[in-house]
């Protein structure tokens, strides 16, 4: 398809125009109203591309490839009625004959290379993919929902959204909390500002490797302390980027862990426990039971169950303890308990074995989590781990991205707190409502 096929007279310029894309000509050969023959407009140029291996302008076209593409044209200023049409773009491939051994497609910035649709129409999708299914935001628009382009789709929002935040003013109070997303671990990294938990972000893992990449955005100097989940790459990542910080394990991590434990046991010996709700209402303390009226059944329902009764009296004296002045001697002997049939309860005691010395550092802190700490933390985990199963990105994109975050102006510069803890979970919750119940999305 060289130059010899086409000349700068078989160029749609009203066609050109509507469709709006500056690197791309609409050729006069389409075959209907709704589908158009593209090429980018360097095909009717002198330019010479250069040879990525090499660096030489001798290149030369030596084939082509038609690529179809589905592409969005918005109709109003408000882009609230739009027309999905269809792309068939000829890209040229290049062959360099300096170094003999390289053939190169065009480069393009209209689309991403492998995916079926434009960056216009991918950003489109993206933006729904925030609040709703992908499938649902897909049907609205009228192209196909396919898992494979998910990710390209919102990983190239995802960039351009995490590009307009202000930088993070780092917090003097940092926290570091594993999440459970479908049986993964991902770390949410947490500031502490003014006695308010704010999420800073979510990260794809617990390496030491992903923690330091963004731990080593914030400025050492102002983080005084910091808490961390009992993980060994975790507590390894914080003490090399903040060795100055005070890095502690908190009374609510050994909570939250003896919780997952205590839920783990009721998933195996309490079907059928005769208690609604009852994932909540075994796991906090007896006396905070919010309807009394469930007392005698959680007694009539463990009757049968003596693992879980006792895994429950185990828990219950944990939660009592966490109640009180406890100290490390205390800690140690709730975990010398630990009844002989109930392991699950046994990688709390490791923690407390192996972690001794952060539990004990907590302890001797001057100032404390805030009273709404554990509240905050549980409601971002109880909150992530109900959402609907989607990829890393789309999770991450959910909650980071489609939720305002907090900000400060200091000095003429803005800087950013994170996403306030209540408004998170709230966020979360209604996304996650807007995909169990197939909400519509977009105009109707």
């Amino acid at each position: 398809m060289g130059k010899k096929l086409y000349t700068k007279e078989n160029i749609s310029k009203a066609e050109t125009e509507r469709l709006g894309i500056p690197e791309l000509v609409v050729l006069k050969t389409n075959s209907d109203d709704v589908g158009l023959e593209v090429v980018h407009r360097r095909y009717f140029e002198d330019e010479k591309l250069l040879c990525p291996a090499c660096r030489s302008s001798k290149t030369r076209c030596s084939k082509i490839v038609d690529r179809k593409l589905r592409d969005l044209l918005w109709l109003d200023e408000d882009h609230k009625t739009f027309q999905i049409i269809s792309l068939l773009f000829h890209q040229r491939y290049m062959r360099c004959d300096n170094c003999g051994q390289s053939v190169f497609p065009e480069p393009t910035e209209f689309g991403e290379k492998g995916c079926k649709f434009t960056n216009r129409l991918s950003d489109a999708l993206a933006d729904g993919t925030f609040q709703f299914s992908y499938k649902k935001v897909c049907q609205h628009y009228g192209v196909p929902a396919s898992t494979a382009s998910v990710g390209e789709v919102m990983r190239r929002r995802i960039q351009y959204r995490e590009s307009l935040l202000p930088p993070i003013r780092t917090p003097h109070i940092i926290s570091i909390v594993e999440v459970v997303f479908f049986g993964e671990f991902y770390p949410a990294v947490l500031g502490i500002w003014d006695g308010e938990v704010y999420c800073l972000d979510i990260l794809r893992d617990s390496s030491e490797e992903t923690c330091g990449a963004f731990l080593k955005t914030l400025d050492a100097n102002q983080v005084e302390t910091i808490y961390v989940d009992p993980v060994d790459s975790l507590f390894n990542a914080v003490n090399q980027y903040f060795p100055m910080a005070s890095i502690v394990v908190t009374d609510e991590a050994i909570q939250r862990y003896a919780r997952n434990a205590m839920l783990d046991i009721i998933h195996s010996d309490g079907k059928r426990f005769p208690v609604v709700h009852k994932d909540r209402r075994l796991t906090v303390l007896h006396k905070d039971l919010d309807d009394r009226t469930v007392i005698p059944r959680i007694k009539e329902g463990m009757k049968s169950r003596p693992r879980l009764q006792r895994a429950y009296n185990h828990h219950q004296r944990l939660l009592e303890l966490m109640e009180t002045k406890w100290s490390m001697e205390d800690l140690r002997t709730w975990a010398d308990q630990i009844p002989a049939e109930v392991d699950e309860f046994l990688a709390v005691g490791d923690i407390i074995d192996i972690f001794g010395e952060q539990l004990s550092g907590f302890l001797t802190l001057g100032e404390k989590p805030p009273n709404n700490y554990q509240f905050a933390v549980q409601g971002i985990c109880d909150a992530i781990k109900d959402m609907p199963h989607c990829i890393f990105d789309v999770m991450r994109g959910r909650c980071i991205f489609s939720i305002t975050h907090d900000t400060m102006e200091e000095n003429g510069e803005l800087w950013r707190y994170g996403i306030k803890s209540s408004r998170l979970t709230e966020k979360i919750n209604e996304i996650s409502a807007n995909i169990r119940e197939e909400r519509d999305y977009g105009y109707q």
